[in-house]
């Protein structure tokens, strides 16, 4: 009973650490938006989609990278044509309450700074972002 207490132990930590992993490359060079859905064919999902799509400038401006996740899978920028990375880690880390749709702004500390379950309008996200300090810094520095 202990080798599979310990087996089972080891396994979760490994998942965390695959988990932590993928996003830490991040880490203070890209803000995150991570859309989470459990259906890709989901009206929020293309909404949320448009929504930044129609704001690219704003993006780049603002140093953000954005992760499509779903139960099984996720796919980095939707502004270019990446291909789908099978992994059920993100949805299960963001995703612990089992929501239909999520939206979350991670910041370049690694930190989450915003979380809704409905559209995030650009122009919210832009104005979370611009009021935070690292933006406020760089802004300063341009």
């Amino acid at each position: 009973m202990r080798v599979l207490g310990l087996f089972f132990m080891i396994t979760i930590f490994t998942i965390m650490d695959i988990t932590a992993q993928q996003l830490e490359k991040h880490r203070w060079k890209n803000r995150l938006v991570l859309i989470i859905t459990d259906n890709v064919e989901s009206k929020l999902l293309k909404d949320q989609i448009k929504e930044l799509k129609n704001n690219n400038r704003g993006l780049e401006d603002r140093k953000l990278v954005t992760y499509i996740i779903l139960p099984k899978k996720y796919k980095i920028e939707i502004q270019g044509d990446s291909s789908w990375i099978e992994s059920s880690n993100l949805f299960e880390r963001y995703n612990s309450e089992n929501e239909t749709f999520k939206v979350i702004l991670i910041g370049l500390d690694g930190s989450i700074k915003l979380e809704q379950n409905n559209i995030l309008a650009a122009k919210k996200l832009f104005s979370t972002i611009d009021a935070m300090p690292m933006r406020q810094s760089e802004l300063k520095n341009r």
